[in-house]
């Protein structure tokens, strides 16, 4: 039986007929320096001449095998949508507080059901802080729609009080603010309120009563959501005494209208005649434990595996559909589809385990778990991060991160053929590419401070980051020399897509991941065909 037969009847048997006639007869690789993802002549493909004398002969065309082939059908794109908008309807999901309890229970159940053993560990206690509700509105002008708290901002209200204008948000930075703020909501524009700023807004006597800001104001980012942050730490570790709103940039026009002037005016009065603010806020600050869930596909071989994993929190503190429902439903998609394959008889159990871990909260749990470990994180043959992979704002584009670290070869080289294998085939990406190390998400707690981490320790784990967008802008990175990658447009010097909604109160089902649901798939696939390649054993003729 000749291996295209063999591949139809497998399919044939796990009733994926029309995968097969959806991702059709491979294609003729493309020549050299072809547009990413366009199709070469549908023409039978002639038998491989040799090459000239003293070169290799032509590269055949790549033919899906059976077991990528049942993996890639297996994915479930509307089951992600669906676990994306549960964990947003669950809330911010935020390590230590109710939310993320009730997320961390609905991910062990999802492990459960896929035949694994969950287990949840409880993290070391950190700082937590959860909202239960909210209002910000114009007297007159009405609500706010976009209004989203700061972590860490104490309750207020219900209070309707008057509005105040910094008039030049940059003095806030030196100069001591004006006592008539005193019982006032104070709007400041764009990104002067950094740390120093609110700290000595809130130590001052002129203190107002609560801060909207529209940070980071610039008419081009954020124009429909708020960007979310967290306050600052206060000297001393004391409680943050004055709550901060954070506003799309068109509702801090509209604030800014309230006022009778343009925010960031000279010229512009501190206080509105007759502009008041209503607002309220019940909110809890303290400290508390986060939940990790880990669940193990067994191995062969007991004492290695792969670890792959995602941050359960919103980060933020906002709904957290792409930062990162989309990691989480990944991860869980995985562990459902392989473990499926494995317990059905279609793939044989891995050779080495395959690890599943959604943290509690980013840095924390995982920096936690690797504390735990200790010297046993040898056994780790290598991490798969997962972070924002349901969206991108102006590429189509997945990317595999830190290429740059020399004991990432093996891992990286995996993900980089089949980037290179699938580029341009329907269900899959037109363009991939490999980049070199930017840090903050959780594969970095695994790579040391050279290459943008925090371990501590000698170890040499492989680690990596699989997303498709990073940021709320479009990044510019300068590729590592020998990993140029042939399906994006300019190979040396990189383009990495972003979130319009990154931390934002707009990171919701209906701007991020319904509306991009491709980018979950395309995550699973190039995962597990990864680890296919990786951690099992290639099944004979494939």
């Amino acid at each position: 039986m000749t291996a295209a037969r063999r591949l139809a009847a497998l399919l044939a048997i796990a009733g994926l007929g029309a995968l097969a006639a959806a991702l059709g007869p491979p294609a003729p690789a493309a020549p050299a320096g072809a547009a990413p993802g366009r199709a070469a002549s549908a023409s039978p493909a002639a038998p491989a001449a040799p090459g000239r004398a003293g070169q290799p002969p032509p590269r055949p065309a790549f033919a899906p095998p059976a077991a990528e082939t049942l993996l890639a059908g297996a994915v479930d794109q509307a089951r992600m949508q669906a676990t994306v908008r549960e964990l947003v309807r669950i809330g911010p999901r935020m390590g230590g507080t109710p939310s993320g309890d009730r997320a961390a229970a609905a991910i062990a159940a999802a492990f459960a059901g896929a035949g694994l053993r969950p287990e949840t560990i409880e993290d070391p206690p950190r700082p937590a802080h959860w909202e239960e509700s909210w209002s910000v509105e114009l007297v007159p002008g009405g609500r706010l729609a976009s209004a989203y708290p700061y972590g860490f901002s104490p309750s207020i209200g219900p209070v309707t009080a008057p509005l105040a204008v910094a008039a030049d948000p940059a003095r806030l930075r030196s100069a001591p603010p004006p006592a008539d703020w005193r019982g006032k909501v104070l709007f400041v524009a764009g990104n002067a309120l950094d740390a120093g700023a609110y700290r000595r807004l809130a130590a001052a006597a002129g203190r107002p009563l609560a801060i909207l800001t529209d940070a980071p104001g610039d008419g081009r980012r954020y124009l429909d959501a708020a960007y979310v942050a967290a306050l600052p730490a206060m000297p001393g570790g004391g409680p943050r005494p004055l709550p901060v709103f954070a506003l799309s940039y068109e509702d801090g026009r509209k604030v800014a209208a309230a006022a009778g002037a343009a925010a960031g005016s000279a010229a512009a009065p501190t206080a509105a005649a007759g502009a008041t603010v209503r607002l309220a806020l019940r909110s809890t600050v303290g400290e508390s434990r986060p939940r990790t869930v880990l669940a193990t596909l067994p191995g062969r071989d007991p004492e290695r595996y792969y670890l792959v994993c995602a941050h359960g929190d919103s980060d933020s503190g906002g709904p957290g559909a792409d930062d990162n429902g989309s990691g989480e439903a990944v991860v869980l998609e995985l562990a459902r589809v392989l473990a499926g394959l494995v317990r059905g008889g279609r793939l044989p159990a891995p050779r080495a385990a395959l690890r599943f871990a959604v943290w509690g909260s980013e840095y924390a749990s995982s920096g936690a778990y690797v504390a735990r470990e200790g010297e046993r994180l040898r056994r780790c043959l290598g991490v798969i991060n997962l972070d924002e992979v349901g969206t991108g704002a102006e590429r189509d584009a997945i990317y595999f991160e830190s290429n740059e670290v020399p004991w990432n070869r093996a891992l990286l080289r995996a993900f980089d053929r089949v980037g290179a294998d699938y580029a341009g085939r329907p269900g899959f990406w037109p363009e991939y590419t490999t980049n070199p190390s930017q840090g903050g998400t959780d594969s970095y707690v695994f790579l040391p401070r050279r290459y943008k981490g925090v371990l501590a320790s000698a170890l040499q784990i492989p680690a990596t980051t699989v997303y498709t967008a990073a940021w709320d802008h479009l990044g510019r990175l300068l590729q590592t020399p020998g990993w140029e990658s042939p399906a994006t447009p300019d190979p040396v010097h990189l383009a990495i897509d972003y979130s319009r909604y990154y931390h934002s109160s707009g990171d919701t089902p209906e701007n991020t991941t319904d509306r991009k649901p491709e980018a979950m798939v395309r995550a699973a696939r190039a995962i597990g065909i990864a680890l296919l390649r990786l951690a099992f054993q290639p099944a004979s003729g494939d």
